[in-house]
């Protein structure tokens, strides 16, 4: 979860000061997907 948590503010620093049209859509869908998976994680961690 930390790993995916790193990528999420890393793709977060992107969509605040990056400039490239493409490279801000990749951080988009970075953030969406590790989101997600984040999420599905902790639900397994809490059922553990």
């Amino acid at each position: 979860i930390e790993h995916h948590n790193g990528a999420i503010s890393m793709a977060e620093d992107e969509q605040q000061n990056g400039e490239n049209a493409e490279a801000k859509k990749m951080a988009d869908d970075i953030v969406k997907g590790q989101s997600a998976e984040v999420t599905q994680l902790q639900n397994i961690l809490d059922r553990l």
